[in-house]
Formats: C-alpha cells, structure tokens, sequence
C-alpha cells in the first residue's frame, strides 16, 4: 500500500452549527416548539467537516467553499488551517453570512437539521478550477450544500483532469444524475438514497434496487450507501456487498456520515482495497458517533487504527 498522505480536493459547506441535545419527547408538527436539555455551537458544514477529518486522520486537504463577513467565517477558516487544512480556496463574501445549521438530536442518536446556505451559496465553479489548476489532487469529493451547477461542474473539471470523484450526496435532493455522468463513486445516506432514486434502502433487496438506479442513471463505477447502524451496502454494477456497522453507543451522529465518506477516500487513495477501506471507514464513523459535534468529534489515524484492533482482539 502506497504510504504517502493523499492529497485531497473538497469541495463544499462551511457552516456554524448550532446542535441541540436531550429532546424531552416532542415532535416535528406546526406550531410546536422543541424542548431540549442543552445545545452547543459547532464549526461544522459537510465540506468543512471533510476537510478537518482528512486532515486528523493524516491526509493533505484543500478546501474550496466560501464564507460570510461574519466573525463565525473567519473563526471557522482559522480553526480548518490550524488543523491542516489549505484554506486558500475559501472565499470570504462581503455581503453575505456565513453558513448555519440547526441540528435537532433525537434519543436514538439521529438528528434532524436545517441548513441556511448563506455563503456556500456563492461557491463557483471558476473557484473549483482555480484549485485544480494551483496543484496536482489524487481525488475529489463534493457534497450537495451548494449550487447544483457547481457540483455538476466540479465533476466535468475533475474528469477532464483524470481525477477520480466521490459525491457524497447530502443533504438529501433530487438532482440530474445523468449530469454526473462516469463518476467514480455516489455515496448518499437512507434520507439520501429516497430522494436521489425514490427507494427506501430498508433491506439487501431494496439497496440493490436503489444501487442499480444510481449507477445506470449517472454511469456511476460505484454506489455505496450509508446506512447508519446498520453500516454499509457496495454496489459495483455487478453485485452488492453489506458491510455491517460496529457496535458503539450513538450520541451524536452529525459528522458520522462526512467522517465515513473522508475516510474511505482516504484508504482507497492509499491502495486499499475497497472492502478493507469501508471497514476503516465504519471503524472512523462509528468512533465519530460515539462523541458529540461536528469538526470536534472526527477521531484521528491513531483511534481508529487502535479502535480496530480492539475490534480484531474481542474477535
């Protein structure tokens, strides 16, 4: 296996988050206000949180995505850089806001959140190939937190140059797959998965199902969802593969998902396999549920590489 740190393109979100923990049995309906115990303000956004993760678990990750005038943007810019991350292909927005998400955890560990896109709105294709054409990149990975015509984009200019990109397709929305056309991998989450193909991936029959839409419909090399406790589910047009979650206590599931996705394109930039990567990648999600946060609570190389041999130890 190759042993140089992956140098990683992500493009994306950058977002506060406020979280709010201990929810006392209300639900979502009109008129209803929430009540929680406590919250706690995060930096998060999935780009963000992408970033930070490939820079904890050894990787070299550039940053394209935007932020507000705000004191949270720039706070938020200088943690990612603190961390390792180059933040050059960050725009700051004079006339705009940063980024905020409002995460709402249920008792199971899950969430529900809503997103103001603020800055990341402003995200550009002509930024995305800016960065491309600064330094060589051994992969891409974008998410959904910003405007379509950019995701769509950042595909063609990454396979123009050969590169090889992950959509991890949140939040979840309909979008043209047909416009992603060749792309490595398309890696959306259960709420993901229903809105992309209009298949709830509840069992190995239905994320067949759904596997086989997204990779005819965007000629995708790979499907692999995101199934939460129940791990994950590869589909390389031929067959599908479970891969099944490790057994950690869930108390915050926020950057789980972007850790997951992070992580495996890490291993797989390295010359893993893609089976051994998923288990690292489910080893890194699991450890990432175990903690509350976004960019706070992504493990490094080291956890994950002892998290697993605890793992092959209780064997």
């Amino acid at each position: 296996m190759a042993n140089a740190a992956p140098k990683l393109l992500i493009v994306g979100s950058i977002n506060r988050d406020l979280i709010f923990y201990g929810p006392h049995g209300s639900q979502m309906k009109p008129n209803a206000c929430l009540v929680f115990d406590s919250w706690a303000a995060y930096h998060g956004g999935k780009g963000a949180n992408q970033a930070a993760a490939a820079a904890v678990l050894g990787a070299h990750p550039t940053l394209v995505g935007a932020v507000g005038s705000d004191p949270a943007g720039e706070e938020i810019a200088s943690a990612l850089k603190a961390l390792g991350v180059d933040v050059s292909g960050v725009a700051r927005v004079a006339d705009t806001q940063t980024g905020l998400s409002a995460i709402f955890t249920m008792p199971d560990g899950s969430y529900v959140g809503a997103n103001v896109l603020g800055a990341n709105g402003r995200i550009t294709p002509a930024m995305v190939e800016a960065a491309l054409d600064a330094q060589p990149f051994d992969m891409v990975l974008m998410q959904l937190e910003m405007p379509l015509e950019t995701v769509y984009r950042t595909h063609e200019l990454a396979r123009e140059r050969g590169l090889r990109v992950i959509l991890d397709a949140g939040p979840a929305q309909r979008i043209d797959l047909t416009r992603l056309k060749g792309i490595y991998m398309i890696s959306p989450n259960e709420a993901e998965t229903e809105a992309l193909t209009g298949v709830v991936p509840s069992d190995e029959d239905s994320a067949l199902k759904a596997c086989r839409i997204l990779v005819e419909a965007a000629q995708a090399r790979y499907a692999l969802l995101k199934l939460g406790g129940r791990g994950a589910y590869l589909y390389d047009g031929e067959r599908g593969i479970s891969f099944p979650a490790f057994n950690v206590q869930c108390v915050d599931s926020t950057a789980a998902g972007d850790t997951f996705t992070t992580a495996l394109m890490m291993r797989i930039c390295l010359g893993e396999t893609l089976p051994r990567a998923i288990r690292y990648a489910n080893a890194a999600a699991g450890l990432c549920v175990s903690r509350r946060g976004g960019l706070a609570s992504v493990p490094t190389a080291d956890e994950v590489s002892a998290f697993l041999r605890e793992q092959e130890d209780a064997l």
